[in-house]
């Protein structure tokens, strides 16, 4: 079961949402990321600075970087940019993007669930990331990132959201990236009594972004109470729980720096094994249409490939296009066996489509290769079965955004 429990956080205000909600971090390169707080110094994103982005003759020590993001934080709340909630209660939080559109409930779950596995992954995590991001929690003490859950929607959790949002938000605005959200506060004991009593009906929740945080967070929890500090905050995770039916999941899809010794007419006869094989120019590139096939560019040709034979792997895992990319292509043909680190594979997000892979060609890439989207119910089964997916299998978009509440931990 899925135990939610209202949390009343510091809340972004009306006049200030559209300059101190952050963009997606994780799109954005240390170096895009340095521009846009230079031009934007009062956005929360200013609080969420790591060495990594900065240039190596530049970075600060960790402890330093701690103390500056806690004075940022300190500063954007004694700002006038936040208000804090009058009262406990649920969010109902709705993110839309060209047509569309996903509502979810913001709500604390405890970390036991994450513990316990209620609450099921398909990604790895790294230790050392784990480590930082709990220092930060120690450090700067304020969660504003809520980690992502899909879970299966049920016919009355729909009926209580879709009476809420009938009513006027308290925050609707637009970002620059065209992503627009709203919000409504959920504070009426009735209905937040029966918002907590559907969701007990929830068996699992799956992690759709948030690993680390996650992982993170239960550390941080052991910390404090190995400090003493007996129950708090920090034993509950801040979270953005969605239907997985609204969810839409875009591709990573894949730049080859080289061939790897192949000619471009060698590489297609050793694909002839396993896939049918379509040439044409690169204006007629199409994207992948189902699973199983892949768009590849290269020497200015858009080659379509497709699967001679159906997945049959009994592991979830190898039947996901992205593994079979990487069994199939990138490791036998190519000679990138390590998906994570290699630096002659590169991923470009799903969002920029053809003309995103053909700008990674222009920039001296060989090849441009995408991928037909991980479905949702891919993810649940890999996730249920227990095992964890490559590295870049899904992109979803949009998510949550930092900044629109401050949770002190």
């Amino acid at each position: 079961m899925t135990q939610i429990r209202a949390f009343r956080p510091y809340l972004v205000t009306p006049g200030h949402a559209d300059s101190v909600v952050a963009p997606a971090y994780d799109s954005m390169s240390p170096e895009e990321r340095r521009g846009f707080r230079k031009a934007h110094p009062h956005n929360y994103i200013n609080v969420m600075r790591s060495v990594d982005d900065f240039p190596v003759a530049e970075r600060p020590s960790e402890g330093q970087l701690l103390k500056e993001n806690a004075d940022q934080l300190q500063g954007l709340l004694a700002s006038g940019a936040y208000e804090r909630c009058d009262q406990e209660g649920f969010f109902v939080y709705q993110l839309s993007i060209n047509g569309h559109s996903q509502t979810g409930i913001v709500a604390e779950i405890p970390v036991s669930e994450y513990q316990d596995g209620l609450v099921r992954k398909h990604e790895e995590t790294r230790k050392d990331h784990e480590a930082r991001l709990g220092q930060y929690l120690g450090a700067v003490g304020a969660t504003s990132s809520p980690i992502c859950l899909a879970y299966e929607g049920t016919d009355t959790i729909d009926a209580i959201v879709n009476a809420l949002i009938d009513s006027d938000p308290i925050l609707d605005f637009p970002l620059p990236d065209g992503v627009h959200q709203r919000l409504w506060q959920v504070s009426d004991p009735s209905v937040l009594e029966a918002l907590q009593r559907a969701f007990l009906d929830i068996k699992y929740t799956y992690l759709t972004d948030g690993h680390h945080r996650a992982a993170s967070t239960l550390h941080h929890a052991a910390s404090r109470h190995a400090q003493g500090k007996g129950s708090g905050p920090w034993d509950y995770l801040l979270t953005a729980l969605f239907p997985a039916s609204q969810l839409r999941i875009l591709p990573f899809n894949r730049c080859v720096r080289d061939l790897g010794g192949l000619t471009p007419e060698g590489l297609l006869e050793r694909l002839e094994d396993d896939f049918t094989i379509e040439v044409a120019s690169a204006d007629q590139a199409v994207l992948p249409t189902r699973q199983g096939q892949f768009l590849i560019l290269m020497n200015e040709q858009a080659v379509t490939i497709t699967r001679r034979s159906a997945a049959s792997d009994p592991s979830p895992v190898k039947n996901l296009d992205v593994s079979v990319l990487q069994d199939r292509v990138l490791a036998p043909l190519l000679d990138i066996h390590n998906a994570r680190k290699d630096p002659r594979l590169d991923y470009v997000t799903g969002d920029s489509g053809v003309a995103g892979l053909m700008q990674r060609c222009r920039e001296g890439w060989q090849l441009g290769i995408a991928c037909f989207p991980t479905s949702i119910t891919e993810l649940m089964t890999v996730a249920n079965a227990g095992e964890v997916m490559p590295p870049k299998s899904t992109c979803f978009d949009p998510k949550p955004r930092s900044g629109l509440f401050v949770r002190m931990s």
